[in-house]
């Protein structure tokens, strides 16, 4: 599981950078990477925080949510990864002290991973309020890049655990076939 996780993260490392410098990019030319105050859209007679800061702060946020997302996923494979063992050893003493194992180490992995990411996002918010003041147009704009960054490495962690997990179990069902003479989908086959 550890193996996968970083050779999977190598692959997102680089699609957070390049994302990142989209973002940066695309924000930061939407005035000309202007560094002037402008008037902010729901009060003409307030200046706003310029382009170019909506930017830096907007990949900054999708950075952090990203590296985020990215920490929640480790943290949950390997929670999950004991989980199972341990559920497998109460497994043997009975159904029902499995269940409780199960459940408990579920919630736990529920809990922290919700716990992390709202942790994170109170401090961005808190830290980007410092610059922005009272521009709240230009912070909710700047931290909506910490949803696109959690929600994209999200999904590609479910794409490519899926892809993983489909070609473990392809492999583990050839062994079985292949080797020990099993039937594809019989019982006595583990995979």
């Amino acid at each position: 599981a550890t193996s996968f996780l970083f050779t999977q993260y190598k692959y997102l490392g680089v699609f957070m950078v390049v994302f990142g410098a989209i973002i940066f990019l695309f924000l930061g030319s939407v005035k000309g990477f202007s560094t002037q105050p402008e008037p902010c859209a729901y009060d003409e007679q307030k200046l706003c925080k310029p382009a170019l800061a909506n930017a830096v702060f907007s990949t900054i946020a999708f950075l952090l949510g990203a590296l985020t997302s990215v920490f929640s996923g480790f943290l949950g494979m390997k929670i999950a990864t004991y989980a199972n063992a341990r559920t497998t050893l109460e497994a043997r003493k009975g159904v029902n002290r499995a269940f409780v194992v199960a459940f408990r180490s579920g919630s736990v992995m529920g809990f922290l991973l919700a716990a992390n990411g709202l942790l994170v996002l109170f401090v961005a918010i808190y830290l980007f309020k410092l610059y922005y003041g009272d521009d709240w147009e230009g912070l909710y704009e700047a931290i909506t890049g910490y949803g696109l960054g959690g929600s994209s490495m999200a999904l590609f962690g479910r794409v490519g655990g899926g892809i993983y997990t489909k070609a473990a179990d392809v492999g583990a069902d050839l062994v079985g076939k292949v080797e020990k003479n099993i039937p594809e989908d019989d019982p006595r086959n583990p995979a």
